[in-house]
Formats: C-alpha cells, sequence, structure tokens
C-alpha cells in the first residue's frame, strides 16, 4: 500500500475535535498488516504504552518512538498516522490526541507480544528511577512525587464498600495511609472521570522502591505474589509471577482470577493478598532498616517483611549477597472492592492506570470518605441506588 498523500484534512493534532476512524474487513486489515506492520507496530506500542492516558498526543508519540531509537520527522509520523487512521486501527480526536480503535487494540496485543514479555520489569524500573530522584516523595517533608494506581469507579458500586476499603487500610495491607481523588469531570492521571464515577489512586509499592532509592536502597523486583496473611502477620506465597516473564501485571492477574481474598485478610487477619517480593543488596540491610523504622514512626504502611543476607524469606530463596523485602502492593484495596463487586472493573478503559502524582495531592481516606459522602448527597438518583445496593448486600 503506498504512502497516503498529504492533505490538509488529516494534519498532525489539527484543531477538528471530531474521531476520525475507518472501515477495513478482517481480510483487508490482515494484509495491511504483512506489509507495513513493521512501521505501524512501534506507533502501536507507544499507545499501547500509556494506558494512563485517555489520548496521547503527537508529541508523546515521538518521544516514546525517539525511545524506541526511531526518530521519525512529524511528517512521517503524519502520513502513518493517517494510515492507520482510515484502517481503523486508532482513532483521531484532533489537537487531542489519538488513542487506540478496538481493532487496534486487539492488533497491538499481537504485534507487541513478544517485545512486552518482561516489559513491566521495565516500566516498573522506569517509574522508580523517576519517583526516586530529586523530585521523588520525602517521607519526612511529606511530600514530593508518589507511583499512583488509579481507576474510575461507579460511585454507586464504592460507596456501599467503603468501610471494606478502610478496613484494608487499617489493617496496614496498603501503601502509605492516603489516597487521590478524582470527582466527576476531573480528571486521574489524564483520563476524566465521567457523570456517576469517582477516580481512586492508589500509591502502589514502587513509592516504596522509589523512596529506598534516595536512601540508598537500591532494590531488584524478583516476583509478583500472592501472600497468605495469618493472625496480621505473612505466612507464606501461595503463587507467584516473576516480573520478567510476563506481558501483564502479575497482582492484577491474581485479582480478576479471584485468587485474592484481602477483604477477609483486613478483618480477621487472615487472608491472600497480593505482595511484591524484592532483594536488596547485603551492604545496603543497614539503611533499609532505618527506612523500616521511619516508615514505622510514620505510620506510612506497606514494608510488610525484611530478611536476613542471604536467608530465605517465609518459603522463598534468596540469591547470595542478598537480602528479601516483601512489601504491600497498592492494588490490594482495589482487590478488596473486587472480591465484593466485579463491576468496579467493568467500565470501559477501566484497567488499574499507573502514574506520578504529588503526594501533596492526596487526601486521607476519612476525608475520601466525606468527599464520597458529599457526591451521594448532592446525587438523589445515586443515593437511592446506594441504598437499594446495600440492602442487598445484606
Amino acid at each position: 500500500m503506498p504512502l497516503a498523500p498529504e492533505t490538509p484534512a488529516l494534519h498532525l493534532d489539527e484543531p477538528d475535535e471530531a474521531v476520525v476512524s475507518g472501515s477495513t474487513s478482517p481480510e483487508q486489515l490482515r494484509d495491511l498488516l504483512e506489509q507495513h506492520g513493521d512501521r505501524y507496530q512501534p506507533i502501536l506500542a507507544a499507545l499501547r504504552d500509556q494506558p494512563w492516558k485517555e489520548l496521547v498526543t503527537s508529541r508523546d508519540l515521538l518521544e516514546s518512538l525517539a525511545s524506541q531509537g526511531l526518530e521519525w520527522s512529524e511528517r512521517t509520523l503524519r502520513l502513518y498516522l493517517a494510515e492507520m487512521a482510515e484502517a481503523g486501527l486508532i482513532e483521531r480526536h484532533g489537537r487531542r490526541g489519538y488513542r487506540l480503535a478496538p481493532a487496534g487494540a486487539e492488533v497491538a496485543r499481537e504485534l507487541t507480544v513478544s517485545k512486552r514479555l518482561g516489559s513491566i520489569l521495565y516500566h516498573m524500573e522506569e517509574t522508580v528511577c523517576r519517583v526516586g530522584g530529586d523530585g521523588g516523595f520525602d517521607l519526612a517533608r511529606g511530600a514530593g512525587l508518589v507511583s499512583i494506581n488509579a481507576y474510575v469507579i461507579p460511585q454507586v458500586v464504592l460507596a456501599p464498600l467503603l468501610d471494606d476499603l478502610q478496613a484494608v487500610f487499617a489493617a496496614g495491607l496498603a501503601v502509605g495511609s492516603r489516597v487521590l481523588f478524582a470527582a466527576p469531570g476531573e480528571d486521574i492521571l489524564g483520563r476524566e472521570v465521567p457523570v456517576g464515577c469517582v477516580g481512586l489512586g492508589t500509591m502502589c509499592s514502587l513509592t516504596l522502591a522509589g523512596m529506598l532509592l534516595r536512601r540508598g536502597v537500591p532494590t531488584h523486583p524478583i516476583f509478583g505474589g500472592l501472600l497468605q496473611m495469618r493472625g496480621g502477620e505473612p505466612q507464606h506465597f501461595l503463587e507467584m509471577v516473576r516480573y520478567d516473564g510476563t506481558s501483564l501485571s502479575p497482582n492484577e492477574v491474581f485479582i480478576r482470577a479471584n485468587f485474592t481474598s484481602v477483604s477477609q485478610a483486613a478483618r480477621s487477619g487472615s487472608g491472600a493478598i497480593t505482595a511484591s517480593f524484592r532483594e536488596v543488596p547485603m551492604g545496603a540491610l543497614a539503611n533499609l532498616r532505618h527506612v523500616a523504622d521511619d516508615c514505622r514512626r510514620a505510620d506510612f504502611q506497606g514494608i510488610l517483611l525484611v530478611g536476613r543476607p542471604g536467608q530465605p524469606v517465609l518459603n522463598i530463596p534468596v540469591h547470595e549477597g542478598r537480602v528479601g523485602l516483601i512489601l504491600a502492593t497498592g492494588l490490594n484495596p482495589l482487590a478488596s472492592l473486587w472480591e465484593h463487586d466485579h463491576r468496579v472493573l467493568h467500565l470501559e478503559g477501566a484497567r488499574p492506570m499507573v502514574g506520578p502524582a504529588p503526594y501533596e495531592q492526596l487526601i486521607t481516606i476519612g476525608e475520601f470518605r466525606a468527599r464520597i459522602a458529599e457526591l451521594t448527597r448532592a446525587d438523589p438518583a445515586a443515593s437511592e441506588t446506594t441504598t437499594l445496593h446495600r440492602a442487598a448486600a445484606t
């Protein structure tokens, strides 16, 4: 297929707000990908690799392509985007940016699967470098960038489950004790919150990894695991998925597979939660213990267990000269909600988003509950539905 000609109707990031997408039969799309899949793959990967953004601008795409070693011109990118929109692989939203169309999302999964093997490890390391730098979270000041897992949840689903959400934080099974809140019409990590929904962001374990890095404690992520708790203490791992051998978030997989019992662990002290297993150089053990002590005094939860040099942690062996470290994940609050109502992840684009946010923007769980109550009072329909939902649950 020849390159599409330049036309004013397809200028990069033009002000037209209409979505531009074509219709191509499966056979035509297959032929197109056989001819031009190699040059479409970097764009599809760039769009897929930024799930926290509802729309990705041309500047974002050019920067992502450059990180892949591709110094494309704006004209080249414009022509490829025009072809992809015509084929129905992407949607164009004028100057606001681009996103994958359903057909493009499916193709992106196919074309990028080998590239994405272990990609979660790469993204984790990139995030830790970002939140572990000069602008990263400082526990003493209570300020700086933290890494956030964000979700958009229907208000009528969330309101009856606030007690369960709060119990997870009270039991120390989350990271920190604050959350990010976004009301309808606002945005959370670049994604607009629809009417009838709220944005909820919880700090993820990468915040702790970044904080440790700032204090001279580099950590190496090994696997995401399903951790059995008993009496409020870690007992042993039930399941594990290595970060360098998967294209998915291991802990999200455990949640969607209904393997967790976070609510039970929060209420009774016994249950299965999601956790991250890391290794730390033996020479950094003293600093690690200092950070753990500081977190304990500041009631900043998330560090579940620190091992001993070269010794197994629970039932997991540790490499020579290393120390095992188990961290709670920021997905445990979401797991608690999912265990009660699967609708928390049934919205379009409801996969948890990951991105940085200033710690100063986060609020306490008590404040979060007050915001939800205020929204419920302002929306009688939501209030009535919530009452019916709570009655059905009991």
